[in-house]
This record gives structure tokens, sequence and C-alpha cells, in this order.
């Protein structure tokens, strides 16, 4: 998690860079959103932070960082570093 918590028996279909909702108060998993084309996602860091818009590719580089291509509201496409992108 993003604020050091850790889930106790968390959904078996929940995978890296998926995002989940939690309810804190009975500290349980309420859902989840996987990380796949055409999710709604935003930049959490780097140049584009900020910036909100659906995932179109995703490319796998070994050995180096994956980049994500992303196209906001307006048409506009960019690329950033995988980390830097968060599901909404």
């Amino acid at each position: 998690t993003h604020d050091g918590r850790t889930l106790r028996y968390p959904d078996p279909a929940v995978r890296a860079n998926d995002t989940i909702r939690y309810d804190v108060n009975s500290q349980k998993q309420l859902d989840f959103i996987k990380f796949e084309t055409g999710n709604l996602v935003m930049i959490s860091s780097g140049n584009n932070i900020g910036r909100v818009g659906t995932i179109v590719n995703r490319e796998k580089h070994p050995g180096s960082f994956e980049i994500v291509h992303i196209k906001d509201a307006l048409g506009h496409t960019f690329a950033t570093r995988l980390q830097n992108v968060f599901v909404i």
C-alpha cells in the first residue's frame, strides 16, 4: 500500500499496480481496479504530475523502466514511467 499498511488476506486476483478501495474503519478491502488498457489513471510524479487520462499502451523493457502511454481528455498522448501512474 502507499501508506505502509499490510493487508491481511488480500484478494488473490489483486496484482501489482492494481488499486484497491479500502474501508479504514472496518479494515477491509471493498473493491479493486485492475491496471489494464482503457482504465482511467492519474500521474503521481514526474514531469506530467497531476495529469489524468486513459491507458493506451504499456511497453515492457526487461532490465529497464516500463513505459505507459496515456491519452488525456483533450486527445494529447504522452508517455511516463510505470511507477508514476496510479489507477483511479
